[in-house]
């Protein structure tokens, strides 16, 4: 009898990858080419063209079989386009996390590769497409209107409805989520000489007290309650942090509780006060102030100078 069983935990249990959107795009000019942050993992597979880039902080030419691999929150900025015609290029964008680890990150990823196997690249080319389209299938089932997506940011729309698939849409659905999968397997294969050969470890306490900062932050944990969710010390939760973070708990918190903040700027329209609520600040002095401590203005400039970048795919 032939008998498979993994009873073990492992470091991958809590690998979460959902596909957020995909576009093919062809820039011919700056115009309406900007800068700003990215909400979700973005990759980019170059088809002909060329472009300069900045992505976080460092500056790089990109061109034809290039693959372009942002983690959640990166910035980055269009620079300038070359003269050898449309900058086009196949974009995916996605959450992909291993409980609330970055994957990119955990695997150090680079900003920014040339694949030499061309090969390899067609693959990810035509599974990428296969992927579009079987993603197409699934949202033909709905009202454009009520879709939510940064191609509608002149909808002045706050609430989308939550979809309820029903079987067919289900089995579709699925479909998608293993296309998703098998293309982040690819690209893993194609790339694997260019990442690390163990990913970033964390303890695994600490992986379940960055889940629970993540689901209170409203509730404004402190360090004595998270400590006893592990039974720990605060002494050696501490160490703990500083060890596999390079930061203390309470100022994970701090640094989780302002990326929350910069998604609620950019994808709802909050009031400074909502949303000082829903973060657990005293008050919406003490969110403006700690927010402008933190990235050099004060949420509602944030919000005006890189709203319309994630409202209009375009500008991205």
């Amino acid at each position: 009898m032939l008998q498979m069983e993994m009873s073990n935990r492992s470091s991958l249990d809590q690998l979460y990858i959902n596909i957020r959107w995909m576009k093919e795009w062809r820039r011919h000019s700056l115009e309406h080419l900007g800068e700003g942050t990215l909400p979700y993992n973005t990759f980019w597979l170059v088809l002909s063209g060329s472009a300069t880039m900045q992505f976080n902080g460092d500056v790089y030419e990109v061109k034809k079989y290039d693959i372009v691999a942002l983690p959640a929150q990166s910035y980055h900025q269009w620079i300038s386009l070359g003269n050898d015609g449309p900058f086009h290029y196949l974009s995916l964008a996605c959450e992909a996390k291993v409980g609330s680890f970055d994957l990119l990150r955990l695997y150090r990823f680079p900003n920014h590769t040339t694949l030499v196997d061309h090969r390899a690249y067609e693959e990810l080319i035509g599974l990428w497409f296969e992927l579009s389209d079987n993603f197409h299938r699934l949202l033909r089932d709905f009202n454009e209107q009520e879709l939510k997506s940064s191609d509608h940011g002149k909808i002045k729309r706050d609430d989308y409805p939550v979809f309820i698939f029903d079987t067919k849409q289900t089995i579709q659905y699925l479909k998608i989520r293993s296309l998703g999968n098998q293309w982040v397997h690819q690209l893993f294969e194609s790339l694997q000489n260019k990442l690390i050969d163990q990913p970033v470890t964390y303890d695994v306490r600490v992986y379940d007290v960055c889940d629970y900062i993540k689901e209170h932050l409203h509730e404004r944990p402190s360090l004595e309650e998270l400590a006893g969710l592990v039974s720990l010390s605060k002494e050696h939760l501490r160490f703990l942090f500083q060890k596999e973070l390079g930061l203390s708990p309470m100022k994970y918190v701090a640094r989780l509780r302002l990326q929350q903040a910069q998604e609620l700027l950019l994808f709802t329209s909050d009031s400074m006060k909502e949303i000082a609520d829903r973060l657990g600040f005293d008050d919406q002095h003490h969110f403006t102030r700690a927010f402008r401590r933190a990235e050099g203005i004060s949420p509602s400039e944030y919000r005006k100078k890189y709203k319309a970048s994630v409202e209009h795919p375009i500008e991205m």
